[in-house]
């Protein structure tokens, strides 16, 4: 036997109190962005931008070196998409980043591409300020 609910005697569904002030929509707007930022600014970029860029930084390998260089360009065109929508106007910093994952560098020239290319990263993550910030459990 199927039951049919009856509309007359179902409690309403209760309407939810919300703020409209410009405090509370911009936390919201924020969180928002940020949260579009985490597609591509995640733990493992700022752990490949520290092995290449950081204080402990150490030349790498050829192979080590690709396989960062791999994962920076996989990232770019998130980061791209993510920086097209949350910076007015779209820094040509981005181009820069867009322009190094493109090149193919000989094996004379693979590290020095991969510090030119994480350096471009890093100059657009700190155009987006707090929006590149990590935070206590972002997704990696």
């Amino acid at each position: 036997m199927m039951t049919t609910p009856v509309y007359e005697s179902a409690a309403p569904l209760p309407v939810a109190a919300f703020a409209n002030d410009v405090e509370t929509a911009s936390r919201v707007d924020v969180g928002l962005r940020r949260f579009l930022a985490s597609d591509a600014v995640t733990v493992v970029l700022y752990d490949d931008l520290e092995t290449v860029l950081g204080e402990a930084a150490a030349r790498l390998s050829l192979e080590d070196s690709a396989v960062i260089s791999d994962r920076l360009r996989n990232v770019a065109p998130t980061l791209k998409d993510v920086v097209e929508r949350l910076l007015t106007p779209y820094p040509p910093q981005m181009d820069a980043v867009m322009d190094r994952s493109s090149e193919s560098p000989g094996p004379n020239d693979t590290y020095g591409h991969l510090v030119r290319f994480a350096s471009s990263i890093l100059t657009v993550l700190d155009l987006m300020g707090d929006l590149a910030e990590l935070r206590e459990g972002a997704p990696s």
